[in-house]
C-alpha cells in the first residue's frame, strides 16, 4: 500500500538500484600497522592487531571469554599518537532528532586522514592532547565518509567510538551519520579501499568483508547509526535529500530504519521498492549531488526543508573549495579538500554556535559562512 502511494505521488517510474563504486585510486600502499580489530567467534572475543617492529610486521592476537573489561589500544607509529579505551557496554540505535545545543563542530569526508581529523578536533576544542573529550555539552556532528582513500581508517573509527561515551558522560553528543563510503564498505563495494587493508586482511587471517560485518565490534556499532538527523532547525545528511525523496510519504525515521535494515546489502540486490529510494546512487540520501551543484530552485529547496521539518540542511559528499552556503543560506556544503588544505596549513571545518554558522580553522579562528553565499539558479 505504501508503495502505491509513493508511485502515485511521484508519477515517475521507480529508480533502479545500481552498484557503483567509482574509479579506484592509484595505490602503492602496503600492509602496515593497523588495529585493533575485534571479532566475535563462538564464545570468544578475538582482538587482532598488526604492529610494526623495525622492518617486521607482527600480528598480535588476544582471546577473551567475555567482552566486559576489555581495554583496547590504538597506536599510530608514524606520528607517535596512541589512545586507549574500553569496549562499549551496550549498543543502542541512535535517535534522529535532538534539541539544538549551544555549539556544534561539524566535520565531513575525513576519509581515513587521522592527522587532519585530530587537528580539526583539537582546533575546535573537542579533544585535549591525550584524545579525551573536552567539548563539554557541545555536539560533534560527523557527516559521513570517514572510510576509504586514507591509510588510517581504523584509527579514525576507533577515535569516534572512544569519544561517544565520553561525550555523553559530559552532557554532550557525538553524531556519526553514515555516508556512501560507509555503506559501500559494509555492502562489499571496495573500489576505494587501499591495498594496505586488503594485505592486512591476509596477515590477520580475516577476509576484509568480515571486518565490518555483524560479527565484528565496528560492524555492530556502525549498524546503530543513522543516514539523516535533525538537530534543532538543522538537518544533517551526507549527500542530500532529493526532490524525489522529499515527495514520498517517508519520514526521517523511516529513512533511518530502512537504511539500517539494508546495511550490508549490495545495491543491486535491494529488491524492496521503498528502500531503493533511500539507496539509489543518484537520488538516494547517501549519493545525491544536485542540491550541492546548485541545480535546484528555491521552491524545490523549500519543499525539501519542509519535508525534513528544518530551516537549513548541512551536507558533505560534493567537494567545495570553501564551506559554501547556497539557496540564500538554506543549504550548507562542507566537503573540503582536506588533504590539500592540510599540506597548505589551511584545514577548516564548520562550527555552529548559538545558531550561527562559521568556518573554523585549526587555530580556533572563525569566519562567517555567509561571506560565501550563492543564489539558487532560477531556470
Amino acid at each position: 500500500m505504501l508503495m502505491k502511494r509513493l508511485a502515485f505521488l511521484l508519477c515517475i517510474p521507480l529508480l533502479p538500484a545500481v552498484s557503483f563504486a567509482g574509479d579506484p585510486l592509484v595505490d602503492n600502499s602496503k600492509a602496515g600497522a593497523d588495529g585493533p580489530h575485534v571479532f566475535y567467534r563462538g564464545s570468544n572475543v578475538v582482538v587482532k592487531t598488526i604492529e610494526q617492529q623495525d622492518t617486521a610486521k607482527v600480528v598480535r592476537v588476544k582471546y577473551h571469554t567475555k567482552r566486559d573489561g576489555i581495554q583496547l589500544r590504538c597506536a599510530l607509529p608514524e606520528s607517535g599518537d596512541a589512545f586507549t579505551f574500553p569496549l562499549h557496554n551496550k549498543y543502542k540505535v541512535e535517535k534522529d532528532r535532538y534539541a539544538l545545543p549551544d555549539r556544534m563542530l561539524v566535520i565531513s569526508d575525513i576519509e581515513g586522514n587521522f592527522e587532519a581529523f585530530k587537528q580539526l578536533l583539537r582546533g575546535g576544542g573537542v579533544i585535549d592532547p591525550s584524545f579525551k573529550w573536552s567539548y563539554g555539552e557541545g555536539h560533534l556532528v560527523l557527516v559521513g565518509d570517514f572510510f576509504d582513500r586514507g591509510l588510517n581508517v581504523t584509527e579514525v573509527l576507533w577515535l569516534i567510538y572512544k569519544l561517544e561515551p565520553e561525550a555523553e558522560a559530559a552532557g554532550g553528543k557525538v553524531h556519526f551519520i553514515l555516508g556512501n563510503h560507509e555503506v559501500m564498505n559494509l555492502c562489499g563495494e571496495y573500489g576505494y579501499v587501499r591495498n594496505k587493508y586488503l594485505e592486512n586482511a591476509q596477515l590477520i587471517g580475516e577476509d576484509y568483508r568480515l571486518w565490518f560485518d555483524d560479527h565484528s565490534e565496528l560492524g555492530r556499532w556502525l549498524r546503530t547509526k543513522n543516514a539523516v538527523e535533525k538537530i534543532g532547525d538543522y538537518v544533517f545528511c551526507h549527500g542530500g535529500i532529493s526532490p524525489i525523496l522529499a515527495s514520498t510519504t517517508l519520514t526521517l525515521s523511516d529513512i533511518n530504519r530502512i537504511s539500517r535494515q539494508h546495511l550490508g546489502t549490495n545495491y543491486g540486490e535491494i529488491t524492496d521498492s521503498v528502500a531503493q529510494y533511500v539507496y539509489d546512487t543518484r537520488q538516494g540520501i547517501f549519493w545525491y549531488r544536485d542540491g550541492a551543484k546548485n541545480k535546484l530552485t528555491i521552491e524545490q529547496m523549500d519543499a525539501i526543508l519542509a519535508f525534513a521539518g528544518a530551516k537549513r540542511m548541512v551536507v558533505g559528499h560534493t567537494l567545495m573549495p570553501e564551506i559554501t552556503a547556497l539557496y540564500d543560506g538554506r543549504l550548507i556544503c562542507m566537503d573540503l579538500y582536506h588533504d590539500e588544505n592540510q599540506r597548505a596549513g589551511n584545514l577548516r571545518t564548520l562550527v555552529i554556535e548559538d545558531g550561527l554558522t562559521y568556518s573554523l580553522n585549526t587555530s580556533g579562528e572563525k569566519n562567517s559562512v555567509f561571506s560565501v553565499v550563492f543564489k539558487a539558479k532560477e531556470e
